[in-house]
């Protein structure tokens, strides 16, 4: 919990500075609780991310401000099967 919210580098990302999320779908007994997120192409980060943007009392339980969900998904591969991001996804 100390963790969230807080301020990021990433390398090579198009944003000065990113901020660590929640993410529910993970245990936070095992390892530190901070994986990376990729909504443009996993569906459950994705998801997660998607409320975290709509829900302003799940942002507020764990210290997130509408300013750290402002960001726009940036999509990183782009398949000719399931297109470019996760709310694009084209069944066969």
């Amino acid at each position: 919990e100390e963790l969230l919210g807080l301020p990021l580098k990433a390398p090579l990302c198009k944003y000065e500075r990113v901020y660590t999320m929640p993410l529910l779908t993970i245990s936070m007994g095992k390892g530190t609780g901070v994986v990376t997120s990729v909504p443009s192409d996993a569906p459950a980060d994705y998801a997660a991310w998607m409320d975290l943007k709509k829900d302003n009392k799940l942002r507020k339980k764990y210290g997130i401000t509408e300013e750290m969900v402002s960001l726009d998904i940036v999509p990183i591969i782009d398949t000719p099967l399931e297109g470019a991001s996760a709310d694009d996804r084209k069944l066969p």
